[in-house]
C-alpha cells in the first residue's frame, strides 16, 4: 500500500514536471495549443495562447465569437473562410493572420489544426497550435523593404519617382495607411510636401490635401521636429499629441499612429519621410532603426541625383548659351533668332512662358514682341500690344533701377504692386521672373519667364540664364542698330537723307518687276535745278545746301506714298513713280513739281528763286530695264534745258505732243 502511494506520488510529480517543461517549451517557442469543442462552442487555450493574445481566461470569454473579436479586422474574413473550408470541405487549416492585443499592439500568428469528426461525419472538435511569428514576420518585412528600396533606387530615374515608390513599398510592406515625402527649400528654409501616397482604402479628403499646402520650419510639426533633431520620431496617437501640427484633422479622419525619419547623406539633411495609420501603434525602436537605414539609402540616391541634375543642367546651360551666342553672332533674321532663343531658355528653365517686351516712344509704350509657350499654355502676346508703361508703375520702377523682378507668388505681391497683380492674375500667372534689357545704358525692354501651374522660387540658375540672354539681346540690338545706321549711310545721301543712286537703282528695278506683273506703267524722272551754280557762287555752299533741303521738302509734298525720291549728286534728283495706270498720269505730277519748285524760297533772310528742268522715261514704252530708263530720262532732261528750262520733256517724242 505504501509502495503504491509512493509510486503514485512519483508519477504525479513526473507528470507535473512534464507539464511544466511542456509549458516552458511553449513559452520559449511562442507556441500555444488550443481545443475548440464545436458542439458546445467552448474553447480551451494553453497559458502561452493567453500570453500571445495578451488576455486572461476571464477576458477571452471562451467562445469562438470572442476569439474572432481578437483578430485584426482586416483578417477576420480570411480566418472565418479558412475555418469554414476546414470544417466543411476538409481542407487543411494552416494560415497566418494578425491579432490585436488589448493594448492595441498587433501580433502575427501562424496557426494550424486538424478537425475531428463523429460517425456521421460531422465536425465535433478542432485541435491546433498557434505560434507568435511577429518577430519573424517583422524581420521578413524589413528585409523585404530593404531589398525593395535597393531595387527601386537602382531602377528609378528621378528623385520624385524613387520617393513615391519607396513610400508605397513601406506602406504596403509595413501596413501603414499613408506616407509623405518632405523636401527642404533652401531659399526659404521650409519643408514642402512633394510626394504623398496612400492605401486605396484610406480616404483622406482633408488630411492628404492639406499636406501640399503646408510648410514647416525647423522644430514645428512632426516633419519639422525630425528636421531639427535629425532623428526618427514615433507618435503613438497623432490625434492627441501636440507635436503633430494637423491633430484636429487627424482626429476628424481617424489618423492615429505616426512615425517619421530623416533622409540624410553624410550628415546633410535632404528630406523627411513620415507615415500615418488609422491604428494606434506602439513605438518600435527596431523599425525606426531600420527606417533610418532606408533614409540614408534614399539620401545617398538623392545626393547623387542632385549632383547629376546639377551637372546635366550646367552642360545644357552651357550648350544653350553657346547656341544662343552663335545664333545671334550669325544673325540672319532677328525675329526668328529671338523666337528660337525663347524656346531654348523656356525649356531649360521649365517655364510656362518665355517672352520679350520692347519699349517705344521714349519708353512710354511697351509691346510683347516675342513669346514662347509650353504645351497646353495659352498664348498672351495678342493681348499685350500697345500698352502704356504707366499702367505698371511698380514694375517700371524696378526695371529702371536695374532690379530683378522675382515674384514667387503673385497672390502675395505687395500693395504698391496692385495694378501689376491684377494684370498678372488675369493671365493666371502664379509666379514669374523678369530682367531688364539694356542697349548701351538705355532701357529698351525686358525678358522674362512665368509659371501658370505653381508658385515657387525661381532658381539662381534661371536668373543667370535670363541675365546672359538679356545681355546677348542687348548687344545684338545695339549691333543691329549700328548695322542699320551703316546701311542707311551706304544707301542714303548724307545731306538730304534721301536714297542715293544705288538705292534708287534697286527701287526702280523693284518697281519695274512689279509693273511687269500688274501691267502698269513706271516713270523715271530726272530733275535738275536751273542755275544752281549761281546760288552757290553768290551765296556760298551752305546756302546751296539749304536750298537743296528746301527743294526736297517741296518734292516730297508732290508725290504719292510709295513713290521714291533720290539724290543722284549735286543738284540732280531722280524720282520713281510706280503703279501708273496711264503714261499721261505723270504729266500732272511733273507740272506740280515745276510749280512747287518755282515758288520763292526764303533762306537766312534771302529770297531765292529757282526752277527745274525735268526729263521723263517710261516703262514699258521706252525701255525695259533700270539702267536704260535712267539714261533715257537724262536725255529727256537735256531736251528740257534746250527748250528754255523750267519745263519737262518725255524721251518719247510722241508723248511731248501732249504737253
Amino acid at each position: 500500500m505504501v509502495h503504491n502511494i509512493t509510486l503514485q506520488k512519483q508519477m504525479a510529480e513526473a507528470l507535473r514536471k512534464s507539464d511544466a517543461r511542456f509549458i516552458n517549451i511553449q513559452r520559449i517557442a511562442h507556441v500555444g495549443s488550443w481545443e475548440w469543442d464545436i458542439v458546445k462552442n467552448k474553447i480551451q487555450w494553453s497559458d502561452e495562447i493567453y500570453r500571445i493574445f495578451g488576455l486572461t481566461s476571464l477576458q477571452l470569454g471562451a467562445t469562438f465569437e470572442s476569439f474572432l473579436n481578437s483578430i485584426h479586422p482586416s483578417d477576420r474574413e480570411l480566418v472565418k473562410n479558412s475555418i469554414h473550408e476546414a470544417l466543411y470541405q476538409k481542407k487543411p487549416y494552416c494560415l497566418d493572420f494578425r491579432i490585436v492585443q488589448p493594448n492595441t499592439s498587433t501580433r502575427y500568428i501562424h496557426t494550424q489544426a486538424e478537425v475531428i469528426y463523429d460517425n456521421n461525419n460531422h465536425a465535433i472538435e478542432m485541435n491546433g497550435t498557434s505560434q507568435d511569428i511577429t518577430y519573424r514576420k517583422t524581420i521578413e518585412q524589413r528585409l523585404c523593404i530593404q531589398y525593395t528600396t535597393t531595387r527601386i533606387l537602382a531602377e528609378s530615374y528621378t528623385i520624385e519617382e524613387a520617393a513615391r515608390k519607396i513610400i508605397q513599398a513601406i506602406c504596403e510592406g509595413l501596413e501603414w495607411d499613408c506616407g509623405e515625402f518632405w523636401t527642404i527649400d533652401k531659399k526659404t528654409n521650409l519643408l514642402h510636401c512633394t510626394n504623398i501616397w496612400h492605401m486605396p482604402s484610406f480616404q483622406i479628403p482633408a488630411f492628404g490635401t492639406t499636406a501640399p499646402t503646408i510648410t514647416f520650419p525647423p522644430g514645428v510639426g512632426l516633419p519639422g521636429s525630425i528636421w531639427s533633431s535629425a532623428k526618427p520620431i514615433w507618435i503613438e496617437d497623432a490625434a492627441r499629441d501636440t507635436r503633430f501640427f494637423r491633430s484636429d484633422v487627424a482626429r476628424k479622419e481617424g489618423v492615429h499612429g505616426t512615425f517619421g525619419f530623416p533622409v540624410l547623406s553624410d550628415g546633410e539633411m535632404l528630406g523627411i519621410m513620415s507615415f500615418y495609420s488609422r491604428e494606434i501603434k506602439q513605438p518600435d525602436e527596431d523599425l525606426l532603426n531600420a527606417m533610418g537605414a532606408t533614409g540614408r539609402q534614399l539620401g545617398q540616391f538623392i545626393k547623387r541625383k542632385l549632383a547629376e541634375e546639377a551637372l546635366n543642367y550646367r552642360i545644357n546651360f552651357e550648350k544653350t548659351v553657346a547656341k544662343i551666342s552663335t545664333r545671334f553672332t550669325l544673325l540672319s533674321d532677328f525675329n526668328d533668332a529671338v523666337s528660337e532663343t525663347l524656346a531654348d531658355i523656356g525649356h531649360l528653365g521649365s517655364a510656362s512662358r518665355a517672352y520679350l517686351f520692347q519699349f517705344r516712344e521714349n519708353g512710354k509704350i511697351m509691346d510683347n514682341t516675342h513669346e514662347w509657350c509650353d504645351t497646353g499654355v495659352t498664348p498672351e502676346i495678342q493681348n499685350l500690344q500697345n500698352l502704356p508703361t504707366e499702367i505698371a508703375p511698380w514694375w517700371m520702377a524696378h526695371l529702371r533701377t536695374d532690379k530683378i523682378i522675382h515674384i514667387t507668388d503673385v497672390s502675395q505681391m505687395p500693395p504698391d504692386a496692385s495694378a501689376e497683380k491684377q494684370i498678372l492674375e488675369m493671365q493666371n500667372i502664379k509666379s514669374l521672373l523678369a530682367l531688364p534689357v539694356y542697349v548701351e545704358k538705355e532701357l529698351i525692354g525686358f525678358i522674362g519667364f512665368d509659371n501658370v501651374i505653381t508658385t515657387g522660387t525661381w532658381p539662381e540658375e534661371n536668373i543667370d540664364l535670363l541675365r546672359i540672354t538679356a545681355e546677348i539681346l542687348g548687344n545684338t540690338i545695339a549691333r543691329k542698330r549700328a548695322m542699320e545706321v551703316l546701311r542707311h549711310i551706304a544707301y542714303h545721301d548724307p545731306l538730304t537723307n534721301l536714297p542715293n543712286r544705288m538705292l534708287f537703282h534697286d527701287r526702280l528695278k523693284v518697281s519695274i518687276n512689279q509693273a511687269k506683273r500688274s501691267k502698269k506703267v513706271v516713270a523715271a524722272i530726272l530733275l535738275d535745278l536751273d542755275s544752281f551754280k549761281v546760288v552757290n557762287d553768290s551765296f556760298g555752299h551752305q546756302m546751296g545746301d539749304s536750298l537743296l533741303k528746301a527743294v526736297v521738302k517741296s518734292l516730297t509734298q508732290c508725290i504719292r506714298e510709295g513713290d521714291t525720291i533720290a539724290r543722284m549728286g549735286g543738284d540732280e534728283f531722280m524720282l520713281v513713280l510706280s503703279d501708273l495706270s496711264h503714261a499721261q498720269d505723270v504729266c500732272i505730277i511733273a507740272q506740280k513739281i515745276l510749280t512747287t519748285v518755282a515758288q520763292p524760297c526764303e533762306i537766312e533772310g534771302h529770297v531765292i528763286h529757282t526752277t527745274a528742268s525735268i526729263g521723263i522715261s517710261l516703262f514699258p514704252l521706252d525701255a525695259h530695264d533700270a539702267d536704260t530708263l535712267i539714261k533715257l530720262a537724262d536725255v529727256a532732261m537735256y531736251l528740257s534745258k534746250e527748250q528754255g528750262k523750267n519745263t519737262y520733256r518725255f524721251y518719247n517724242l510722241d508723248m511731248n505732243t501732249h504737253i
